[in-house]
């Protein structure tokens, strides 16, 4: 095989190795709400408001309410918190980070019919704008305690048939990193000594290098950063000053990395740590439109369509393995450094909304949206889906279309003082009982994946007002909880590999690992200022 191997790759000269699952498409596609300080004040519920900065991210209409140009910065001050639950262990972390939320300049160019009449079309506005969509910034520590199931049974299980031949090194002929057919997981837990191979008739399987009925304490630490960023040229004209159209051209820039250790202390000695590193890397253009209606003064309603941007990506990948079996048997090494180059098509997305203004002492405003993140797909690059037809598959069963509710309210205690607050929900962004399929050709061995179960934002603000500048201040209190797994142990032959160290057991579900509930809590300050012209 090894052979056959080498001359296939020297004719081709070519790579097929797919590494992504349906947890990293909800990772680049779940909605946040983010923004200038009035906007977050509101927790996002502008939608049918606008002359907003950020309000014309989600309904470009929102441009055409401007009577003036405008200048805004908003700066995000975030301190986090994450806490754990895995095994009644607790376990937290702390991260603290300042940002850039917005940075946006409006054009207003009124007609010379606004001037002099007040019907027809009134104004034509221009915007261009920066606006962060999401931070990825997150630091997790989650401790857990004594367990059956080892990340080197699933390492056993994983590797299935393949020989033990064609995982070791013939130096300079033969790199098993550089065969697409097994997966980068195998290869570092033969090297690391952490499964043994059983050959029966000439067929190999493989299992944990524990002893029977040995249990291992695990933790898991991990250090997220980055952010998707959007980059929009906006037009908006305002008819009659009771129909406002508009629309956006966007560039959306996704930087993300994170630096994960999954750790395990065998209980009758020794020990394995197993470090990931991943970059990804993305660029996408879509488009997005919205009207806002004003049937009456007190009354507005909005809506507004976002089409699917097409993410080029890059996805750059290694690993380490710290192993400790005996004195004699322990070591630390990397595998290659992998890159991955793929298309992601995120999802349609839609605002509704509607707001009731109080003639001048303030408003109530209210906006659904929902992003239909099932319909999301991995193409490769050559604009393929065929190479993901398991992982598109997937993304239905796995991933959930995103409902989010906005509300906000808006009182001007004086001409230039004013107060808010606001609620959202975001629903499930993931299946309960989804799991992470590694496909067979993985060069990822960042095992771990975190169900999404729902996000809470509680948003208060306070906003000044002169006649050629404003100054807004808000604080978002944003609760996320997720379910965390270590790997997927939910695996019938799995569980089957497992009850040969667990000969007593004939309860199998209890050889599984126990999920971590794990808690999120984000403070946010953030400061706009801006200048009217």
């Amino acid at each position: 095989m090894k052979k056959i191997f080498s001359v296939v790759l020297a004719l081709l000269n070519i790579t097929c190795i797919i590494s992504q699952t349906e947890f990293d498409a909800m990772k680049m596609i779940q909605p946040d709400i983010t923004g200038t300080a009035r906007y977050m004040g509101m927790a996002g519920a502008f939608g049918a408001l606008g002359g907003d900065a950020s309000a014309i991210k989600d309904n470009p209409a929102g441009l055409g309410i401007y009577r003036s140009s405008e200048m805004t910065c908003t700066l995000n001050y975030l301190n986090q918190n994450s806490s754990s639950s895995w095994n009644d262990t607790k376990g937290s972390d702390v991260y603290n980070g300042l940002g850039f939320n917005n940075l946006a300049y409006i054009y207003a160019k009124p007609t010379h019919r606004y001037e002099t009449e007040n019907t027809g079309f009134l104004s034509s506005n221009w915007s261009f704008s920066f606006n962060r969509l999401k931070n990825f910034d997150r630091n997790s520590n989650i401790n857990g305690a004594k367990q059956a199931s080892s990340i080197t049974d699933y390492m056993g299980y994983f590797t299935g048939k393949i020989t033990s031949a064609d995982m070791s090194f013939t130096d300079p002929v033969y790199d098993p990193y550089q065969n697409v057919d097994i997966p980068w997981i195998s290869i570092i837990g033969s090297d690391g000594h952490l499964i043994n191979e059983t050959v029966t008739s000439g067929i190999s399987s493989w299992n944990s290098v524990l002893n029977t009925g040995e249990n291992v304490i695990p933790s898991f630490n991990i250090q997220e950063r980055g952010s998707i960023d959007e980059y929009s040229i906006g037009w908006a004209g305002n008819f009659s000053n009771n129909l406002y159209f508009g629309t956006n051209m966007n560039m959306q820039g996704i930087n993300y990395s994170k630096i994960s250790q999954y750790k395990e202390s065998f209980e009758n000695g020794g020990g394995m740590t197993l470090s990931n590193t991943l970059t990804t890397m993305g660029l996408g253009i879509n488009l997005s439109g919205g009207i806002i209606y004003q049937p009456m003064d007190a009354f507005r309603m909005g809506f507004s369509i976002h089409t699917p941007s097409v993410y080029f990506m890059t996805d750059i990948n290694y690993a380490n393995l710290d192993y400790y079996l005996t004195p004699t048997s322990n070591g630390n090494f990397d595998s290659p450094s992998a890159t991955n180059v793929y298309l992601l098509s995120s999802p349609w997305k839609f605002n509704a909304s509607a707001a009731i203004i109080l003639g001048q002492k303030g408003l109530i405003s209210g906006e659904y949206a929902i992003s239909y993140n099932t319909g999301a797909y991995f193409l490769d690059k050559n604009n393929s889906t065929q190479n993901y037809t398991d992982e598109n598959n997937g993304i239905p069963t796995m991933l959930k279309d995103v409902k989010t509710l906005k509300i906000g309210a808006e009182y001007k205690y004086s001409k230039n003082l004013a107060f808010r607050i606001g609620y959202a929900n975001m629903s499930a962004g993931t299946n309960p009982l989804a799991d992470k399929l590694l496909r067979p050709n993985t060069t990822r061995t960042d095992l771990e994946y975190l169900i999404n179960n729902s996000t809470n934002f509680i948003t208060a603000g306070i906003g000044y007002r002169k006649s050629g500048w404003f100054i807004d201040a808000a604080f978002v209190y944003k609760i996320e909880n997720e379910t965390f797994y270590s790997y997927n142990s939910f695996a019938k032959d799995l569980l089957t590999n497992m009850q040969k160290r667990f000969p007593t057991e004939t309860d199998l579900t209890k050889l599984m690992v126990n999920p971590a509930n794990v808690n999120t809590i984000s403070n946010n300050i953030v400061i706009t200022a801006g200048f009217k012209f």
